[in-house]
């Protein structure tokens, strides 16, 4: 897919290619010149895109994920990255109404209850956060515990939740639960042909895209062929009700959205085009060949073309 975005540059890791080989170099460079001003020994996995702490150094057993800074620092000017970067781990380290993402008394569950919120992030968050608790989401996701702090977002740990005698299934109704309290995401409409449109779900640059754990809440009841869904970054959900054969159409212009979207970030979750019916998330598989996408939709999704085709055809 890499190839897709105009960089074969295999010296730089994939996640870091759209900042190109200097940018990358700069980039670096600011991150170890950020946790050295905190005196925070810190080891860099290039490949993966991880910052390890040294545990002599910094009291708390966390990784920290580059892809999301990186991909912010793409979309600004190479002057605005030391601040950037700065913003984004102090808003993990520093007081914020005496609360930090990593110090927080967890202790008390009467404490958190409050913050709990089940929020999708992409598979590989296992990389540098293996004991968080979690379980499969859409196909390329996971939903995790999260906690809503005032200042930052923090996963919760399996060992944090064993300490509440909570079972996981209750923190993930608890999470569900809480994310629907936060209020309906704001609809923005886009019609690309009478009778066919895509629904664009922001409000929250955090959880947007997962309101998908509570896609059901967003979907008409006279719905029988179930919706497209596109989770491509954490601010924004994309939607469309399948109603007639314009679901084709829809799921073109869907695709190119979701593949720049994801490319781009900064949040990237997944690059899937899911087909959400009867309670089951499906993915429908493209192509990217020679810059372009081809569409590969599984036999049932294209039995459901040829029966809004053939209902068409009759009206």
């Amino acid at each position: 897919m890499s190839a897709y975005f105009d960089d074969d540059d295999n010296s730089i890791p994939v996640w870091a290619r759209p900042l190109g080989r200097q940018g990358y170099r700069s980039f670096l460079g600011l991150i170890e010149s950020y946790f050295a001003n905190r005196h925070i020994s810190v080891a860099i996995d290039d490949e993966e895109g991880l910052v390890k702490p040294d545990q002599s150094t910094f009291p708390y057993s966390s990784t920290f994920g580059l892809q999301n800074i990186a991909q912010l620092c793409q979309q600004a000017d190479r002057d605005e990255w030391h601040d950037l970067i700065t913003a984004h781990f102090d808003s993990i380290f520093e007081v914020n109404d005496r609360e930090t993402a990593l110090p927080v008394q967890m202790e008390d569950f009467t404490n958190v209850k409050s913050k709990i919120r089940g929020r999708l992030y992409p598979a590989d968050v296992v990389n540098h956060a293996t004991d968080i608790v979690q379980r499969p989401g859409p196909e390329g996701t996971l939903e995790v515990v999260a906690l809503d702090l005032p200042s930052t977002v923090r996963t919760v740990s399996r060992s944090e939740a064993l300490s509440w005698g909570l079972d996981p299934e209750d923190l993930f109704e608890i999470g569900r639960r809480n994310l629907r309290l936060t209020g309906k995401l704001k609809p923005n409409t886009i019609q690309l042909e009478p009778g066919t449109a895509l629904t664009i779900y922001t409000g929250d640059p955090f959880y947007a895209a997962s309101h998908a754990l509570i896609l059901e809440d967003y979907i008409p009841e006279e719905n029988q062929h179930g919706v497209l869904l596109g989770v491509p970054k954490r601010d924004i959900m994309i939607v469309h009700p399948i109603t007639n054969i314009g679901a084709m159409e829809a799921a073109g212009a869907m695709l190119q959205v979701i593949v720049g979207m994801h490319r781009d970030g900064p949040g990237s979750i997944s690059p899937n085009l899911y087909w959400y019916h009867d309670g089951h998330f499906t993915v429908l598989p493209y192509e990217l060949e020679d810059r372009s996408l081809r569409f590969l939709p599984p036999d049932q999704f294209a039995e459901l073309l040829d029966e809004l085709g053939e209902v068409a055809s009759y009206s």
